[in-house]
């Protein structure tokens, strides 16, 4: 069988590639100026605390797990004994393999970003050799599957647990320079407007990857997927089709490779004087964009008021009569689980001068597990999750309902975790550690009522995101064109350039988004809060001046 793509064909993919990495590297050198702006501005305004009160968890570094499990190989199909090593949030979750033991030779490392975990089918332990297991499967089908056995039906689901937090949780790696990770985010999330992908993107593989994973899905949906289903079917019709694939992706990754080198590399030469432009005309770049703002907030809002209307009664409203009260019923359960692992150790005296650095180790390590002191929370978001997620998935859209259940449990940890800090730091060297926890439980309650309102919020904005994109913001971008003369008549030299224009609007959008949303989860707050006032009373814990 020959080479279905002819000539016509690949001049397209090839004119296809061209077009998205000459657009990429327009638009990446723009956002990376806006990122460096919004941080100047950032500095300006000074530091939000959003109101919370706890002070912040340093970032969690002890070891998840370790074990020996068994793994098979990507290109031998063989199955070999390695000692695993699952790392935490400070190292992005990363899972390494090793020879032997934990002083054996590192023989590779998993990255999660990307993936979920599931156990082994029926079909799957068929295939593999009889024995259950967990496999790592890659949400693009270009990414490699993990398959891993353990030891025991014990192990297996301990595993299980630290495979699925890991893959959860990890974030694709990102450049040092916080701006340029900004920018490029930024430049893929409005490439995927540009070319009308809406859906929901899970981010893995470095930047070159990640340009090449969606270029490489453009190319599907425009071209490949047409001509690749029109070979006639045979023994040899899978053989062209992954020789097709593998010879595209090549091309792909390799101008992908250059295009983020050469992008990166150009906006690090000018990082120093675009950041000294930026400084030396912050002031006046807030004053203009406070008054283009006032005039595209009138211009734009009969495009995006119908729209948060019909979407905030239809979709909105409904989601949150399901889940405001689960949530805020597993925030509220947390605390008083916090509350009484905390009042054990105290009275055991496990908070003594000798032992207290490690007992607040064990305090954090043991806020992620699935019992203890959580179980109670983690059931109450199980049950959200299996009885009631599923009979609003059509109003959640592209959100999936195990992003909402990890939205609630990690914003749960992340408040125990940030009282815990505030306990490290306020039990230090005092002797009445009652009282202490008793402060620290009034900060717990304060603050999770701010965070089942976050919580919310969040999910409301990744089920809003989607619509925004297609059916408001293409249109407002052509109300608000002729702004752009405006901004090109200011009389400062330099100014023009470091305005720009659908960022600003996307600022608009996002604050008239952000105040149609919390009208809607306003008329709840109360009823949350009667429900954590409740769980403060009964636990004996009084409310203190803030």
């Amino acid at each position: 069988m020959g080479n279905p793509i002819d000539e016509a064909a690949q001049a397209r993919i090839n004119e296809t590639i061209q077009d998205v990495i000459t657009r990429f590297a327009t638009e990446f050198s723009k956002a990376y100026t806006q990122a460096v702006v919004a941080n100047a501005k950032a500095d300006l305004k000074g530091e939000d605390d959003g109101g919370f009160k706890l002070l912040d968890a340093p970032a969690q570094d002890e070891i998840l797990k370790t074990g020996i499990l068994t793994k098979r190989g990507e290109s031998t199909k063989s199955w070999k004994q390695r000692f695993f090593t699952a790392y935490n949030a400070v190292d992005n979750y990363k899972i390494e393999y090793r020879e032997g033991s934990e002083a054996g030779k590192l023989k590779g490392t998993i990255f999660c970003a990307g993936y979920h975990a599931e156990y082994f089918t029926a079909d799957d332990i068929k295939e593999q050799g009889g024995e259950p297991g967990i496999k790592l499967v890659p949400y693009s089908s270009r990414r490699r599957t993990w398959w891993i056995r353990c030891p025991d039906d014990k192990e297996r689901a301990a595993w299980m647990k630290v495979f699925e937090k890991a893959c959860n949780k990890a974030d694709a790696p990102a450049d040092e320079d916080a701006c340029i990770a900004e920018a490029f985010n930024v430049t893929m999330r409005d490439l995927r407007w540009y070319y009308w992908f809406w859906s929901w993107s899970r981010d893995a593989g470095d930047e070159a990857e990640r340009l090449g994973e969606f270029i490489l899905d453009l190319l599907d949906r425009e071209i490949l997927r047409a001509i690749l289903n029109d070979i006639p079917e045979s023994a040899a019709k899978q053989m062209t089709v992954d020789m097709v694939r593998r010879t595209i992706g090549a091309t792909v990754k390799s101008a992908c490779s250059s295009c983020w080198i050469s992008s990166a590399g150009a906006v690090r030469s000018l990082s120093a004087t675009i950041q000294s432009s930026v400084k030396d005309l912050i002031a006046p770049i807030v004053e203009q964009e406070t008054k283009l703002k006032t005039t595209i907030i009138e211009m734009v809002g009969a495009t995006i008021n119908p729209v948060l209307a019909d979407k905030g009664s239809t979709m909105l409203s409904p989601v949150l009569n399901i889940v405001f009260k689960p949530i805020t019923k597993a925030f509220a359960a947390g605390c008083e689980g916090f509350q009484g692992y905390m009042a054990e150790k105290i009275k055991d005296g496990d908070f003594g001068k000798d032992k207290f650095e490690r007992e607040m180790k064990t305090a954090h390590r043991e806020t992620e597990y699935w019992y203890g002191y959580m179980e109670k929370c983690n059931e109450v978001a199980d049950e959200l999750y299996i009885s009631n997620l599923g009979k609003i998935a059509d109003l959640l859209g592209g959100v999936d309902g195990r992003d909402v259940y990890y939205m609630i449990l990690d914003n749960a940890r992340l408040i125990m975790h940030k009282a815990l800090a505030t306990f490290n730091k306020m039990a230090k060297d005092v002797d009445d550690l009652k009282s202490v926890l008793n402060h620290v439980m009034a900060l717990l309650f304060h603050d999770s009522l701010l965070m089942v309102e976050s919580v919310v919020t969040q999910i409301f904005f990744s089920m809003m995101n989607p619509i925004i994109a297609e059916s408001v913001l293409k249109p407002c971008k052509e109300l608000v064109g002729p702004v752009q003369d405006t901004i090109d008549a200011i009389p400062v030299p330099g100014l023009p350039v470091l305005l720009c224009l659908p960022a600003i609007l996307e600022e608009v959008i996002e604050t008239i988004e952000t105040g149609a949303i919390k009208a809607i989860v306003s008329g709840s707050i109360s009823e949350a809060k009667t429900t954590l006032d409740a769980a403060q009373a009964n636990l004996g814990i009084a409310s203190i001046s803030l």
